[in-house]
C-alpha cells in the first residue's frame, strides 16, 4: 500500500510555521499532498536562496488517531497527530475535502476539532469541499468562500448565511481562506507562501511544481455545462422552451420572440420565466449561447468568428466579452486549454 508521510523541515531551518492538516477517511489525497508539497518546496528554496534563518513550514497530518488514513483512491496517509494531540502554537489549520465531505461534516469529533483549533490558529483554510467541515463548525458565517463548483450549490443551500462564490479559484475573508476544486489547493498554498515569504519564493515554488503562479481565469472555466433542464421550473411548457433554446442558440432569443413562441405578452412571459427559472430570459440565453460556444471550441476546428455567428453572438468581439464575463478567459484561451486532443 502506498503511503504519504508529512514532510519534516530541514534542521537548517531555525524556526517553522506549524501547519495542521486535518484529514479524515475518504478525503482526497491530492487535497493533502498538493499543499504539503508546496510548503516542502518553500522550505527547500529558502535554504537554496540563503534564507534558512527565516521561518519555514512544518506540516503535521492530523486525524482522529495517529496512523493510516485511507483516501478515496486507496492511498493511505500516515497521520502523525490525533485531534486531541494538537498543541498550541499552530500557525495554520488546513481542512481538506473529498467527495464524502458532506457526510464527514456530520462527524462530531472532526467538526469539534476544527471548531476548537480555529481560534488558536493564525489562519484557517479549507481545500475543496473541506468548506463543509468549516461550515458545520460555524466558522464560515457571513464569510465569502469558495468550494468545488460541483458542490457549491449544496453548500449554499445547507448554509444560507455563507456567501458562496463558485467562480473563484481561492478566496480570503479575514483569516479564513478557501479554495475550489482539488488542485486549487495548490493555488491557495502558493498564495499563503507568497503572503508569508514573498513573491520570489512563491514564484520559484510554482516553477518547481510546474503550475501557474496565479492561474488565469476562475473555476467557471472548468465547470461542466450547466444542467439547465434539471432546475428549469415545473411547468412543462417552460421545460420545452428551455430545451428549444439550448438546441437553437443561433435563433432570435429576444423576449419578444420567445413570448410570441409561447403565445404570451412580453411582459407576462418575462415575469413567468423569471419566477420559474430565477433569471431573466436574456441571462439564460447568454449562458446557453456561451455553453454552446465552448462545446464547439472543444470539439471542432471552426474559427472563432464562425462559432460566434452560429451560437448567436453576432460577432467574435461580443462572444469574447461574454466569455470574459462568465469564464474569465477569452475564447482563444479556452480553446487552447480544453480543445480535444483528437483535433491536434
Amino acid at each position: 500500500m502506498n503511503a504519504l508521510v508529512s514532510s519534516q523541515p530541514s534542521q537548517e531551518l531555525t524556526r517553522a510555521r506549524r501547519i495542521g492538516v486535518l484529514v479524515w477517511p475518504g478525503c482526497d489525497v491530492l487535497d493533502v499532498c498538493g499543499p504539503i508539497d508546496v510548503f516542502f518546496y518553500a522550505n527547500y528554496w529558502l535554504q537554496r536562496y540563503g534564507r534558512a534563518g527565516e521561518p519555514g513550514y512544518q506540516c503535521d497530518i492530523t486525524a482522529a488517531a495517529p496512523g493510516p488514513v485511507k483516501t478515496t483512491c486507496g492511498i493511505e496517509l500516515i497521520a502523525t497527530h490525533s485531534y486531541s494531540g494538537i498543541e498550541d502554537g499552530l500557525d495554520t489549520l488546513v481542512v481538506v475535502g473529498g467527495a464524502m465531505a458532506e457526510e464527514a461534516s456530520k462527524d462530531l469529533s472532526l467538526v469539534e476539532c476544527a471548531r476548537s483549533i480555529a481560534p488558536r490558529a493564525r489562519r484557517v483554510a479549507s481545500i475543496c469541499t473541506g468548506a463543509f467541515i468549516l461550515a458545520a463548525a460555524g466558522l464560515l458565517h457571513q464569510r465569502r468562500v469558495t468550494t468545488h463548483w460541483m458542490y457549491s450549490g449544496a453548500l449554499a443551500e445547507a448554509y444560507p448565511s455563507i456567501k458562496v462564490d463558485a467562480s473563484l479559484i481561492f478566496a480570503r475573508d479575514g483569516n479564513i481562506y478557501s479554495s475550489g476544486g482539488i488542485t486549487a489547493g495548490i493555488d491557495l498554498a502558493l498564495a499563503l507562501v507568497e503572503e508569508d515569504l514573498g513573491q520570489e519564493i512563491a514564484l520559484v515554488v510554482a516553477r518547481t511544481v510546474v503550475v501557474f503562479p496565479r492561474r488565469p481565469g476562475g473555476q467557471s472555466q472548468f465547470s461542466a455545462y450547466v444542467n439547465f433542464l434539471r432546475d428549469g421550473g415545473k411547468r412543462p411548457e417552460i421545460q420545452e422552451l428551455l430545451a428549444w433554446m439550448l438546441g437553437h442558440p443561433g435563433e432570435d432569443l429576444s423576449v419578444a420572440a420567445l413570448a410570441d413562441r409561447m403565445g404570451m405578452s412580453p411582459r407576462n412571459f418575462a415575469r413567468l420565466f423569471r419566477s420559474e427559472i430565477g433569471e431573466t430570459p436574456a441571462q439564460f440565453a447568454e449562458r446557453a449561447r456561451a455553453d454552446a460556444a465552448r462545446i464547439k471550441l472543444e470539439q471542432s476546428a471552426l474559427p472563432v468568428e464562425t462559432i460566434a455567428e452560429e451560437c448567436g453572438f453576432g460577432n467574435a468581439e461580443r462572444m469574447r466579452r461574454t466569455f470574459q464575463r462568465h469564464f474569465d478567459v477569452s475564447p482563444h484561451e479556452y480553446r487552447a486549454r480544453f480543445r480535444s486532443t483528437l483535433l491536434n
